[in-house]
């Protein structure tokens, strides 16, 4: 039998899994026991044929996901548009990531994938494949290994991660009154150090996130939340829906995330293939994120089942469909961000003028 080890167990992963389970492989998903932060995430239209195939789109009851309603910032200048050609189109959802995360687990459970429940501390070539080490002791000899395990890439020694930015995110999540009337539709806004983003989600909450580089990022705000309220109140369209939703920032407790662009110059090496984060992560103002690790996790899944067919056609389209994207993604984010004139004298606009270099 042909032993496969999934490192990692978010959307990447778990599609990865349930797609080898349905074509008779029975793969071995490694993955620390932790509970999955909600970020206001939305899932892109794109991901509905991923979801079908995997049999997962019912788990988007209105629990669990609200339909989009649109999208609209303030970018290029000081006046509020409709704009739903900041990465997210009509058709998708507004998710509680964390629902859906854990009833995907289950119906894996359901399908009797193999867990367990640890870290995988190094992967190892060996002659007859890939030893994967765990942080408890325990080592899973393994014919291919499927890295899903995120920004931290297992495997990124060997993939040659290039990270291009240090964009960060403040955030709260924010549980709004009865009587709030709340929209399913983003708002996006580019201020001087950076840019805001609110995002409606499901169960009548909210996101409100700012994001910037880390070292631009006031080392104040670790130790005094209350300073995000202040830099909300100097904005334009952040602060009145703030307020409409009366919502007290200053006391929201202050949750942080990287949000930096980093990409792989490789995807599929013999054994082992890359999907999700730990392919490449990418800056969320014009990514879909959820939708890419739907479609990698499956694409992971084909490239494995090739290979032990004995062909390595799909991994290389995989690859260079994968490879495209980012480069696809690079030059959208490009766009984007030359797009805002307003601050482009300021440190955090200076940086993403012109050609994307990589951070020191």
């Amino acid at each position: 039998m042909t032993r496969i080890v999934v490192v990692g167990a978010g959307m990447a992963g778990m599609a990865c899994a349930r797609s080898l389970q349905r074509r008779g492989l029975q793969p071995l998903v490694v993955a620390p026991a932790q509970e999955t932060r909600n970020r206001g995430e939305t899932l892109s239209f794109r991901a509905r044929s991923f979801l079908e195939t995997l049999g997962w789109l019912p788990l988007l009851d209105a629990a669990a996901a609200c339909a989009c309603e649109g999208r609209f910032s303030i970018w290029g200048s000081a006046a509020l548009r409709r704009n739903d050609t900041l990465g997210e189109a009509e058709g998708g959802w507004h998710i509680d990531r964390r629902l859906i995360e854990a009833r995907m687990a289950e119906t894996l459970d359901a399908d009797g994938v193999a867990r367990v429940s640890d870290t995988v501390r190094a992967l190892t070539r060996t002659p007859q494949g890939v030893s994967v080490e765990l942080a408890g002791g325990a080592r899973h000899e393994a014919d291919f290994v499927v890295d899903c395990s995120g920004r931290a890439s297992v495997s990124a020694g060997e993939a040659g991660l290039t990270r291009l930015d240090r964009l960060v995110a403040c955030y709260a999540v924010v549980a709004l009154d009865e009587e709030a009337d709340v929209a399913a539709a983003t708002l996006v806004e580019a201020v001087p150090g950076g840019w805001w983003y609110m995002s409606a989600m499901p169960g009548r909450r909210i996101l409100v996130g700012f994001f910037t580089d880390s070292d631009l990022l006031s080392s104040g705000l670790r130790k005094e939340p209350r300073r995000l309220a202040q830099m909300a109140s100097e904005t334009i369209a952040v602060s009145q829906r703030v307020a409409s939703l009366g919502i007290d920032l200053a006391q929201c407790a202050l949750d942080f995330a990287p949000a930096s662009t980093v990409v792989a110059t490789r995807i599929a090496e013999p054994r082992i293939v890359r999907a999700g984060d730990a392919a490449s992560a990418l800056d969320p103002l014009a990514a879909n994120g959820l939708a890419t690790a739907l479609w990698s996790g499956l694409q992971a899944a084909d490239s494995i089942a090739g290979r032990i067919a004995g062909s390595e056609a799909v991994a290389v389209r995989y690859e260079q469909s994968f490879l495209q994207g980012i480069a696809a993604h690079l030059a959208a984010q490009r766009s984007l961000y030359a797009a805002e004139l307003r601050f482009r004298d300021l440190p955090f606009w200076q940086r993403r003028n012109g050609a994307t270099a990589a951070a020191t």
